[in-house]
């Protein structure tokens, strides 16, 4: 810390930084969207705010600035800066001849998602400012005080991970209560995902062993059985975790030879080469590179939100200069001298961050473990005493500081009022859902999901106002429910476009709006066009998504257009030679043109793809059954003996035979 005395600032600094790392493994709200990293997220950029205005009281009060200056920091502090720039190349993009809508306006995507997101600007910048400026706040009173914080902390994950596993919650009957559903999985964990809770428990436990041969060497016996009891909680639960979770991680993971084709792929662009997608966009590299061959796999209709390993995340949203400066912190974690208990436990976290999935609490964890482990290495300067200077540039960084905080006041607001929303969808109050939206959106109008459930809630609403008109015996009452219905619709079609310009990449934004006018079409012009045109924009975003080729086909066939419609599920069968519904359309289509005999083989294809004797087989074969009966003799002989289409129709062969569960389900 500074050379002084501990200040007031002192105190209430470290005290801050060590509550930040007792609550954030354990703190979690089931009020948002996302329980866990929504509020871990909304507790460190708090904390880091709290510190960072502790830090300009304290150099106002002493006129000296005191920051920690290491390798540790200087590689925050170029993660930092990459994923800063990241965040402001878009805007100046879209601000100097970016792209614009056919109708003239400007496409500005926000900004705010991908400062809000959980591996996003702002968690970079707040670890940064915690270790840059929090680190010295402390002593090495403080620092022993955060290392007990955090052994206590992870041993209790350690032993919440134990209680879930023997089913403790289920027995005791918690998870019949309300809103505590959560509790019935067994991997469950206050940390929020299981590949976080075993990474902070892997890193922590070289920590507490060397602490137990610390203590003893030292006598102190009571220290000793403390991190000796909370050892064996934290190998307990890491060793269960991992029995549980390793079969699912690596069934649920994004495989890493996809990982690295998304990667290439996004680098094919300049920009991207250097700066990345952007934190908020992965999804959107990954369904741009997303391999074909993942169709063939149980994961074919999964949109993977992060990549399989910490390291090949950073690299597609922030490029190459996010991989640079994420090498630099990893040789920053092994250089130096180290005891081989915290040696073991860098070894360990930089294994974790190759290897396994992001974890935004993880990476915090053990920030807040290089901070206890770091003293020394901290850089004074003395102010000149000009005062007027002096006191004029902490006021701006303080009304910064302040700004900020207002933000992020509205931007959690925000994040309950939607979780609100979604609780009121659940229980089927559509009223509630539709109000708390609209808050949702006024406290944060720059959050694209916002938007888009918004738009299907006003579109729910219009089906029911609609639905009760036609059946309203009171014609006043009929008129002003139709015109309420005709503002909700305009409402749908306007807030998915919003979304769009919000997230112009984004694939969700385009599906939803497709789905809007789909929804539509027949009730308001051209509604049928605009449905083709987003499916269109949502395939090139997302060409390798055979349900995407589904869904235009359906499109098709709502206009008649049959042709285009079998052009279509050709296509997705193209993508996904086993693809079940795409075969079950395709003899739909054909059966409508009267194309009896490829309707039949079609038909014949997609009950290779299901279960037998599920619904969707019995399905299958009473229309194959029906379509026996309109064919020839010799289009019988054609259907029992061809092991291929032997029609002129495009069919492509099918592929080989194997175990399937997908259900048949009709024209989407």
């Amino acid at each position: 810390m500074h050379p002084t005395h501990k200040t007031t600032a002192d105190h209430i600094g470290s005290w801050t930084i060590i509550a930040t790392a007792g609550l954030l493994p354990l703190y979690f709200l089931p009020l948002t969207q996302d329980y866990y990293d929504t509020n871990k997220w909304m507790l460190l950029v708090s904390s880091a705010l709290i510190v960072t205005g502790l830090w300009i009281w304290r150099s106002i009060a002493s006129r000296s600035l005191s920051f920690s200056w290491n390798a540790t920091t200087k590689s925050l502090g170029c993660l930092s800066l990459v994923s800063l720039v990241s965040l402001l190349v878009p805007t100046i993009k879209a601000l100097f001849g970016g792209a614009g809508f056919p109708d003239g306006t400007l496409s500005m995507p926000s900004r705010i998602e991908a400062f809000t997101t959980p591996l996003g600007t702002g968690t970079m910048i707040a670890v940064f400012l915690l270790a840059f400026l929090g680190s010295t706040f402390f002593d090495e009173k403080s620092r022993g005080t955060l290392r007990w914080v955090l052994y206590t902390v992870v041993s209790l994950t350690g032993l919440v991970a134990i209680y879930q596993f023997f089913g403790l919650s289920r027995a005791a009957g918690l998870t019949g209560l309300a809103g505590l559903a959560y509790l019935a999985d067994p991997l469950w964990t206050p940390v929020g995902t299981s590949v976080g809770l075993m990474t902070i428990l892997a890193v922590t436990i070289p920590l507490l062993i060397g602490e137990i041969i610390h203590r003893k060497k030292q006598g102190a016996d009571t220290h000793m059985i403390a991190a000796i009891l909370m050892t064996i909680a934290a190998i307990g639960g890491l060793i269960l975790t991992a029995f549980q979770a390793f079969p699912l991680l690596l069934s649920g993971m994004l495989p890493y030879w996809a990982a690295w084709q998304v990667l290439l792929e996004s680098w094919k662009n300049l920009k991207q080469l250097f700066v990345g997608v952007g934190a908020e966009n992965f999804i959107t590299a990954f369904t741009a590179g997303r391999p074909a061959i993942l169709n063939m796999t149980g994961a074919w209709s999964t949109r993977y939100a992060i990549s399989s390993s910490f390291l090949f995340h950073i690299a597609t949203i922030y490029g190459i200069l996010g991989l640079t400066a994420l090498g630099y912190f990893f040789v920053s974690l092994i250089r130096g001298k180290h005891t081989v208990a915290v040696f073991i436990s860098r070894i360990i976290a930089l294994i974790a961050f190759i290897l396994l999935p992001p974890s935004f609490p993880a990476l915090v964890v053990f920030i807040m473990v290089l901070m206890m482990d770091t003293h020394g290495n901290e850089t004074h300067i003395t102010l000149p005493k000009k005062p007027v200077l002096l006191y004029g540039l902490g006021c701006l960084i303080l009304l910064l500081t302040l700004w900020a905080s207002y933000g992020l006041i509205r931007v959690y607001r925000a994040e309950l009022a939607f979780g609100r929303s979604l609780a009121a969808l659940q229980k089927r109050e559509g009223t509630a859902a539709y109000n708390a939206q609209i808050e949702a959106i006024t406290l944060n109008p720059g959050i694209a999901r916002f938007h888009t459930s918004y738009s299907q809630t006003n579109l729910s609403l219009a089906n029911a106002l609609a639905g009760t008109a036609s059946s309203s015996a009171q014609p006043e009452q009929v008129k002003k429910d139709r015109e309420t219905a005709t503002q909700l619709v305009q409402q749908a079609i306007r807030e998915a476009k919003i979304a769009v310009n919000l997230a112009p990449n984004n694939i969700l934004v385009w599906e939803n709006i497709a789905a809007v006018y789909q929804e539509l079409t027949g009730v308001a012009q051209g509604a049928d066009q605009w449905t083709v045109a987003s499916y269109s924009q949502a395939m090139q975003l997302d060409p390798t998504n055979p349900a995407l080729r589904l869904r235009l086909g359906g499109a098709y066939v709502g206009q008649q257009k049959f042709d285009r419609a079998s052009e279509q599920y050709i296509a997705a069968i193209g993508l996904k030679p086993d693809f079940a519904n795409a075969y079950y359309n395709l003899g739909f289509v054909y059966r409508e043109t009267k194309k009896y005999l490829a309707a039949a083989q079609a038909i014949r294809e997609a009950l290779k793809y299901v279960t037998p004797g599920s619904d969707g087989a019995t399905q299958g074969q009473n229309e194959l059954d029906a379509l026996r009966n309109l064919l020839t003799e010799k289009e019988k002989a054609i259907l029992d003996n061809a092991n291929t289409v032997q029609t002129n129709e495009p069919l492509l062969t099918p592929a080989p035979k194997k175990s399937a569960t997908e259900p048949l389900s009709p024209l989407p």
